[in-house]
């Protein structure tokens, strides 16, 4: 009974989601992310040089995880670490994309 339970909590949930239908989106690191990262380490007593290091670190790591890293809702998180099978049907979904179906013979 439990398992039905979960499984109905997790489709209200996801109607209800702020998310819903952007289940999956990239991650956003704005100008403003990366002003509020300086103002943090200009309160520390760390050494000019090691503050500037970190913020060209944080720099970088804005830009890369623009193109690596997703965000996503913790509904849709759930599912894909209780579910192996989907996790891979998204895999072969994305390998295959803009492949075209062969048509039925």
């Amino acid at each position: 009974m439990g398992d039905i339970l979960d499984e109905v909590t997790a489709l209200v949930r996801c109607k209800e989601c702020a998310w819903y239908k952007n289940c999956v989106t990239p991650v956003q690191v704005s100008a403003e992310d990366i002003a509020q990262f300086r103002v943090a380490i200009q309160g520390t007593n760390l050494p000019e040089q090691t503050r500037s290091e970190l913020d060209q670190i944080m720099e970088s790591l804005a830009s890369i995880s623009q193109e690596m890293i997703l965000q996503s809702c913790p509904i849709f998180t759930q599912r894909l670490k209780e579910n192996p099978k989907l996790a891979q049907r998204i895999k072969e979904m994305m390998q295959n994309w803009g492949k075209e179906k062969e048509p039925d013979s």
